[in-house]
């Protein structure tokens, strides 16, 4: 028997997938990110204890990842508790004005 994936099971490879968040440069820059924040969710303005997402603001693609002004400025990033960012994801908040400055 072969074992293969049926072509419409196949997943389009994302940023995930590409070993960006595994990269010593965004640890470097996402670490920077939760100094600056002080621990404290970006939108809700609560102090985070468990788990969070130093989040994309203009989302990251593998298209734009490479992008400096996306993928590492700091003006692009921001700190959210899991809560925000999974409401962000979803669509039920909205990510404010994302000018990169």
């Amino acid at each position: 028997m072969v074992d293969y994936l049926p072509q419409e099971n196949e997943k389009a490879q994302g940023v995930r997938d590409t070993g960006f968040y595994q990269s010593r440069k965004w640890i470097k820059v996402r670490d920077e990110i939760k100094l600056r924040d002080e621990m404290t969710c970006q939108f809700c303005g609560a102090p985070i204890t468990g788990r969070y997402v130093v989040d994309h603001k203009t989302e990251i693609t593998v298209d734009n990842m490479h992008d400096w002004d996306i993928a590492y400025n700091p003006a692009n990033l921001w700190l959210l508790c899991q809560k925000c960012h999974n409401s962000k994801t979803h669509g039920t908040i909205s990510t404010p004005n994302t000018t990169l400055w």
